[in-house]
Order: C-alpha cells, then sequence, then structure tokens
C-alpha cells in the first residue's frame, strides 16, 4: 500500500518523480517542489544545490529609497506648506507658542 508517485514531465518531453531529482539534485522535496512549481526547464530543475539558476530569489539588488510626499488635493493646503517651506515661520517664537496653544486647546478637548 504505497503512495501513488506522481510523474512531471519537463519541457524535453522527459517524466520525472520528485524523488529522481532529489536522488540527482541532494535537494530537500521542499526545494524540488519549488523548482516545479516555478519552471519545467530541465536545466534550471537538474541545476546542483545552491545554484539559483535565474529563479530571482539569488538576486542583489540595490533598493533606491525614494521620499514619497502625500497627495495634497486642497488648494489652500498647497498654499499652506509652500508657505511654510519658504519663509520657515516655525523658526520665529510668536509662531511655535501659537502653535502649542493650538495643539494643547485641541488635546484638553477630546
Amino acid at each position: 500500500m504505497g503512495r501513488k508517485v506522481k510523474l512531471f514531465t519537463l519541457d524535453n518531453g522527459q517524466k520525472v518523480s520528485i524523488q529522481d531529482i532529489i536522488f540527482q539534485t541532494g535537494l530537500k522535496d521542499s526545494a524540488v517542489r519549488y523548482r516545479l512549481s516555478a519552471t519545467r526547464d530541465p536545466a534550471k530543475i537538474f541545476a546542483n544545490k545552491g545554484k539559483h539558476c535565474d529563479f530571482g530569489y539569488g538576486e542583489v539588488r540595490e533598493v533606491k529609497k525614494t521620499v514619497k510626499k502625500a497627495k495634497i488635493n486642497d488648494l489652500n493646503q498647497q498654499r499652506l506648506e509652500l508657505y511654510i517651506i519658504t519663509n520657515k515661520p516655525f523658526y520665529d517664537p510668536y509662531f511655535k507658542l501659537a502653535l502649542t496653544k493650538i495643539s494643547y486647546r485641541k488635546s484638553c478637548q477630546s
């Protein structure tokens, strides 16, 4: 009462089971199943252990982080942002005082 062995047909017409690939490559069954799910190219499937063969997970990519600005739809918010960037009013001590009073008032009301 053995388990039925599933045969996979490769691109060149060769029929192989998972055990055949494990025996030839030395991979674990999970790695063999991944290779079979990704491609049916015999060169990639029968590649030795440690060869990534263009699957994509072995490539080192440079990640360029870009600062994404939030989209501002309101015209008044755009004008306020432009005013703050050009004039930098937060260096003014009276502007800081107004901001602290506004933030204090909002926290007390809620």
